[in-house]
């Protein structure tokens, strides 16, 4: 059963087509589908939707639908389309939630109530939930397509470095494309640039030596996080950071996606991006790099400048082993 067919549960009687949104005679064609952005607003997000849906991307379609739905159930047009777009994809048609918002997994049976959207990326969307059986706060991802492999990889090579700083897995949900992982309560480092929050930002070391020492441990054993950036560096409290996002990882020289823009080397995109430790040692340096355009000049900035033109230079600084000697005065 797809993932979205169950997580909206019907209150009422079966919805009968609403064609009430002045959105639904846009007029479509392949030309406007380039101009398709991250929508910041239900209606931005319908207008998408019927993009995708008119060049034959329903299921992605679909997908945003259901993201207006989150956010209100009732949005003039939403589940007249996504009643739609099920019928057309031979999927159940949506049901409708309450205010509540709970998202209910099939097997095991294991309920989180939604409190709020936090990040969103190219792979999936992280949610603020609560798990009402323990009583505590999760990080809960789901994946924009539910994808057993990237599901089940990402918590797996989390699992397999588990330890100091480094984002603990709860549960997953491979067939509906969830994860449910720590709740870092202090947010991001990206968070933490956009705030300008010198609190989280400084001593740089408190965030960027732990950072290092998490990718000594991956490149040792051979493998590339592949995604080191602001966003990926959560804070469980100011000074007790963890790394997160493992489903870009990769065994050094496998075949990897493209990482994010400006955090990858020149070098990885021009290989056919293959994993390669050093593309972490670039995004590092560029996250040091925003930290220090962030943080007053008295932050030792002479000292990490000069890191970062180590990290940054394409004779650099190989791993994450050449990070942690930084630190320490070795190299």
């Amino acid at each position: 059963m797809a993932f979205w067919s169950w997580l909206l549960q019907q209150l009422g009687q079966p919805v009968e087509p609403r064609l009430d949104s002045p959105l639904q005679e846009v007029e479509l064609s392949d030309a406007a589908l380039p101009l398709i952005s991250q929508p910041t607003t239900p209606d931005a997000s319908l207008v998408d939707a019927d993009l995708l849906a008119e060049t034959g991307e329903v299921a992605q379609a679909l997908a945003l639908t259901e993201r207006v739905l989150l956010e209100n159930i009732d949005h003039p047009g939403a589940r007249e389309r996504h009643a739609r777009w099920s019928a057309r994809l031979g999927t159940r048609p949506a049901p409708v939630i309450d205010a509540g918002v709970t998202l209910l997994t099939s097997e095991p049976n294991a309920p989180f109530c939604l409190v709020r959207e936090v990040a969103r990326g190219g792979a999936g969307v992280v949610y603020e939930a609560e798990d009402p059986v323990l009583g505590r706060r999760v990080a809960l991802k789901l994946l924009h397509r539910p994808d057993p492999e990237l599901a089940l990889h990402e918590a797996r090579v989390a699992s397999r470095f588990a330890g100091l700083h480094v984002v603990r897995v709860f549960d997953v949900g491979p067939d509906q494309g969830w994860l449910a992982l720590e709740w870092a309560a202090g947010g991001s480092l990206r968070d933490a640039l956009a705030e300008h929050d010198l609190r989280r930002l400084l001593p740089i070391e408190a965030w960027a030596l732990p950072l290092a020492t998490v990718l000594e441990r991956m490149h040792r054993a051979g493998w590339g996080h592949g995604d080191i950036k602001p966003a990926n560096v959560l804070f469980r409290a100011a000074g007790d950071v963890v790394l997160s996002d493992f489903g870009t990882a990769r065994r050094a020289g496998e075949a990897s996606t493209a990482g994010t823009l400006g955090y990858v080397s020149a070098e990885r995109r021009a290989s056919g991006a293959l994993c390669n430790p050093r593309d972490d040692v670039v995004g590092f340096g560029r996250t040091l790099q925003n930290v220090l355009a962030a943080v007053d000049e008295a932050e030792s900035n002479g000292r990490y400048k000069a890191w970062v033109s180590r990290c940054l230079r394409s004779d650099g600084l190989a791993d994450g082993g050449a990070l942690v000697g930084l630190f320490r005065g070795l190299v």
